[in-house]
């Protein structure tokens, strides 16, 4: 499997993670970090995927900066968060 990377500049700052869809490599990393809370979830990831030059990069950005980030990344694999079906009808 070629490991791909995504790259993103903040300012000056760039920040290179592996793909998003890369992050997990095998079905129990992905069944644990499901029980994690969503919240909990975020910070997983970011530390998972992220090595230590980065991790330090992202940890100086503001929090709408870093929501850009992670929308960024998402939409670089294809991957989108949405509604459920449950909360889009409540």
């Amino acid at each position: 499997m070629t490991l791909e990377k995504f790259h993103h500049t903040v300012g000056k700052q760039k920040i290179t993670l592996p793909k998003f869809d890369q992050v997990f490599t095998t079905f129990g990393e992905v069944r644990e970090f499901r029980r994690l809370d969503s919240g909990e979830q975020m910070f997983a990831l970011i530390e998972k995927a992220a090595d230590a030059a980065n991790l330090k990069k992202i940890d100086a950005l503001t929090v709408p900066e870093v929501k850009d980030l992670l929308v960024a990344w998402q939409r670089d694999a294809g991957v989108t968060v949405g509604e459920s079906s449950a909360s889009a009808t409540s």
